[in-house]
């Protein structure tokens, strides 16, 4: 096939690719994750994010990319649409450059994570496999731009901790295979170069360390916990393979899948089990980068972040094999049959997950993502806003309602006693209200704070608070409002009306 026409093909799957996705992020309903990087964004100074993001846990690249804009009073669709780009182009990217087979491409790019959970959700992973698939374009060439590769990995690096293995050795490599082994050899010139290149990776490093450290103690969710550690090992493996296959999270900790996708996740292990082999027996150093890389993605989750492991966070893993498996294809050394062999697995793997991902379109079309838009209409339209303060006692659900309300209503965090602008994750957000705990609160507000003088109470209480703590009938308070059932499951609500002390 000439040059050309293979150009023309990738253009229109990209095309097509691009279509798809963009009428699944048009349907989409913000939920809190989005909401919480744009309020931060647009609420914050770059000095106050730095200081922050310690109880994010995340690195800053991605917040920065959106705070001009989020300052702008535009529409959070900028960042869903900034996100649904940074795939279209990752994805012409792989098909234009990447030496799988077609059928391999296919399977990759209609998977669960590239179809739906990348594109869609828009977070900071959305621009992860854009940043690995060019570094895996630069990377024979990285002696020739060592400035754009060294760039590369201080974007990824700053993007996402769970980079942060990958970009390491991708930076012992390039400093061994760039400096190390030609540095007598090397004109001044190029020394100044590849040694200020080396520089950029190495302060890219050192800037994740130093923006997150210390997150473990100041977020109460990400915490290094060792007390159950086979319950979270399992847990997270299995979760691992279980959720690329038939992702449980609208409805967390049930198996939702049928007995007939058993099969898929067992074969779902052996081939992934078996690209490793190929790696180990082909090439030892992308074997190394693959196996250290995923597993530090892994045991970040085991020891601090267990609590479910999203789709988009197990293709975080899989890009990285991806970028691995794509130098491993383009050795000249391997032979055809292995080639055809590795694709085989590859396409086989990836195309398990094709369901799970046309699964969430069709859902993200018909149902809402999140109920945070719908509540925030019926607020605005039926609570005034100059009579009456809504009181939530969950800030981590709630934040998707603040963002859409725009400020027409604010949002009272019972726990920290202030408007909610973004979510702090501190020791208070564990203080969830119970029944008669609600009517205490109210008593309490009413007497204590001056906001609430003379003010009706509303208490937005998600259904996380219901389904996991039994929080429904809340005493002297009468439900006046429940939202649909949204995708995500506890980001329902219900809003009940405080009626007074019972005479």
């Amino acid at each position: 096939m000439s040059k050309t026409k293979s150009l023309l093909i990738n253009v229109l799957i990209t095309f097509l690719y691009a279509i798809f996705t963009l009428i699944l992020v048009i349907h989409h309903e913000t939920w809190a994750d989005e909401a919480q990087v744009w309020l931060l964004a647009k609420n914050m100074n770059i000095f106050q994010l730095f200081k922050h993001l310690v109880n994010e846990g995340h690195p800053s690249f991605f917040y920065l990319l959106m705070m001009p804009f989020a300052k702008l009073n535009i529409s959070i669709m900028f960042m869903q649409i900034f996100c649904w780009l940074s795939m279209v182009a990752a994805v012409f990217l792989f098909l234009q450059y990447s030496p799988f087979n077609k059928f391999a491409k296919f399977a990759i790019i209609t998977s669960a994570g590239f179809l739906y959970f990348f594109p869609v959700i828009a977070r900071s992973y959305s621009i992860l496999p854009l940043l690995v698939f060019a570094l895996a374009y630069l990377y024979p060439k990285s002696d020739k731009h060592p400035f754009w590769y060294a760039s590369l990995i201080f974007m990824l690096a700053n993007t996402h901790i769970i980079m942060l293995a990958f970009c390491g050795l991708l930076t012992i490599d390039f400093l061994y295979k760039n400096i190390f082994i030609k540095w007598k050899t090397m004109e001044p010139k190029q020394k100044k170069i590849f040694s200020t290149a080396f520089a950029i990776m190495t302060i890219g490093l050192i800037a994740v360390v130093l923006q997150l450290h210390g997150t473990t103690s100041s977020n109460i969710v990400i915490k290094i916990d060792t007390s159950e550690l086979d319950v979270s090992i399992t847990k997270v493996l299995s979760q691992f393979f279980i959720n690329a296959v038939d992702n449980q999270w609208p409805d967390i900790g049930k198996i939702m899948f049928p007995v007939l996708n058993v099969p898929l996740i067992i074969l779902s292990v052996l081939l992934y089990l078996s690209l490793f082999v190929i790696l180990y027996i082909k090439n030892k150093k992308l074997f190394t980068i693959a196996f250290l890389s995923i597993l530090f993605q892994l045991i970040i989750y085991i020891l601090g972040y267990n609590h479910w492991i999203f789709v988009t966070r197990i293709f975080c893993g899989h890009i990285i094999l991806l970028f691995c498996l794509w130098l491993l294809l383009n050795q000249e050394n391997l032979s055809e049959k292995l080639k055809i062999t590795t694709n085989c697995i590859i396409g086989l793997f990836f195309i398990f997950t094709l369901m799970n991902g046309l699964k969430y379109s069709i859902m993200d079309i018909k149902y809402n993502y999140s109920a945070a838009k719908e509540t925030a209409q019926w607020i605005t339209q039926n609570i005034n806003k100059n009579n009456s303060v809504i009181v939530t006692d969950n800030d981590p659900h709630a934040i998707g309602v603040v963002y859409y309300l725009k400020g027409k209503n604010e949002i009272w965090s019972a726990q920290h006693e202030y408007s909610i602008k973004y979510v702090v994750w501190d020791q208070k957000i564990f203080y969830i209200l119970d029944k008669n705990g609600w009517n205490e609160y109210a008593k309490y507000a009413l007497e204590y704070l001056p906001n609430f003088k003379n003010k009706k109470i509303y208490a937005l209480v998600p259904f996380f608070d219901a389904d996991r703590l039994n929080v429904t009938e809340l005493k002297n308070y009468k439900l006046i409002y429940e939202s649909h059932p949204a995708i995500v499951k506890f980001e329902g609500f219900r809003i009940y009306e405080y009626m007074g002390e019972n005479k």
